[in-house]
């Protein structure tokens, strides 16, 4: 996998769909990142935009997980102890044995459908603290198309990268 430069140009992803960055002029008040017209612009000095990068990223995932987790958990009758959102380099998201679940701040940068997977996979935990028969019929009850979109979260994730 190529590291990450950083410079004017280089395609991220973000809501599944590629976005060129760019160099922003610093202006009182305007936010740091921001996608706008197919970029994602960042208003920092070169050395931070990975930093701040991360940042944006983790607060565009915090909105998806503060839409669907409430959604998906009343239609699954759960109720997570928390919810959590951090960097992770091979994780998408976990569910511990206490009814935590955190997510990948990465998250973001998948198209909406993959990202409602992980929030329904996690999610699919409290029921079934593992990957067996059970937990895959009640993921599979909750989002018929399941399986593709796992497909889809391998296929988004090369591209998927901080």
């Amino acid at each position: 996998m190529n590291e990450r430069g950083y410079a004017d140009g280089e395609i991220f992803l973000y809501g599944g769909k590629p976005y060129a960055l760019a160099s922003g002029a610093a202006r009182e008040g305007s936010p740091k990142v921001e996608a706008s017209d197919g970029r994602i612009i960042v208003r920092v000095p070169s050395q931070e935009r990975r930093k701040f990068l991360i940042y944006w990223y983790a607060s565009e995932t915090e909105k998806i997980a503060r839409e669907l987790v409430p959604r998906w958990s009343k239609k699954l009758g759960v109720r997570p102890r928390s919810v959590a959102v951090k960097f992770a380099r091979t994780r998408w998201g976990s569910c511990s044995s206490s009814g935590g679940i955190f997510f990948n701040c990465r998250m973001s940068m998948l198209s909406e459908d993959v990202a409602q997977y992980i929030v329904v996979h996690e999610l699919c935990h409290l029921k079934h603290m593992n990957h067996g028969p059970l937990f895959w019929d009640e993921v599979r009850r909750a989002l018929p198309d399941a399986m593709p979109l796992r497909r889809s979260l391998r296929e988004q994730e090369r591209d998927a990268r901080l």
